[in-house]
């Protein structure tokens, strides 16, 4: 695996796991039965999924951890989108 790809899966993940957490059906399913960790945190969640999902094709699962921090900052920056601070 050539390294744009697997930086393209990494990235790619990250943001999958940011927009989950903006995805207003999955709040409402958090609210109702995953009201724990690691489902209702950005960063335990994309950590523990992206090196499971990492592990399953191959990957370093290290990436996880560059996945989870891309994940969390992103996440900031949709939440926080047009707030002055």
């Amino acid at each position: 695996m050539m390294i744009y790809e697997i930086w393209l899966n990494v990235f790619g993940l990250a943001f999958m796991f940011a927009y989950l957490f903006v995805f207003e059906p999955y709040g409402d399913l958090i609210d109702k039965y995953l009201n724990f960790k690691p489902f209702n945190c950005v960063l335990c969640l994309s950590f523990w999924g992206s090196s499971l999902i990492f592990y399953l094709i191959g990957m370093n699962v290290l990436y996880a951890i560059f996945t989870a921090l891309i994940a969390e900052f992103t996440y900031r920056k949709l939440v926080n989108y047009g707030s002055d601070k």
